[in-house]
């Protein structure tokens, strides 16, 4: 059994529980050590760095569709026709920026990050998704945009030749 943190139900939480706090700010901890190396990394693995921190974004759009997933199990009403569609479109477009050329990839991202900072606080709001949400992901999400930003346009000069 996994020893737990946080021993009372999530979707009843009146604050973040640490245990998802500690969880959701690692991933996004993740993005600013993939800045920091960029800036001193040589520039001949500045690129396979940008590449890992390309799969590493991707990565948290998967992540962030499968919490929402498991969090509408929780909701009052239970989990709704939309909850899949969501998912789904969470998770294959996550799958899809690891799989665009690398510029591309880069300008998309911010975007992608803001549209599930926009759909989780709505959702929160309709009570469809953890009250916590509306304390946590703003500035999880606003932190993890502006740091991809910054990745991206370190990208941009890196893959400056990709089409």
């Amino acid at each position: 059994m996994t020893p737990r943190i946080y021993t009372g139900k999530e979707a009843e939480a009146a604050r973040t529980p640490l245990e998802g706090a500690l969880l959701g700010w690692s991933a996004i901890l993740m993005l600013g050590i993939f800045l920091i190396a960029i800036r001193i990394a040589p520039k001949s693995v500045q690129a396979p760095i940008l590449r890992i921190a390309q799969i590493w974004v991707a990565g948290l759009f998967c992540f962030f569709a499968g919490v929402h997933r498991g969090a509408s199990f929780y909701a009052p009403e239970g989990p709704r026709l939309s909850d899949p569609l969501i998912f789904l479109g969470m998770h294959f477009g996550g799958l899809s920026l690891a799989l665009l050329p690398a510029r591309k990839a880069w300008r998309i991202a911010p975007a992608g990050m803001l549209l599930t900072l926009a759909g989780d606080t709505f959702l929160a709001r309709e009570d469809r998704l953890p009250q916590f949400f509306l304390r946590l992901r703003p500035l999880q999400l606003l932190v993890a945009t502006a740091l991809i930003t910054l990745l991206g346009s370190k990208a941009q000069t890196v893959f400056r030749t990709e089409a």
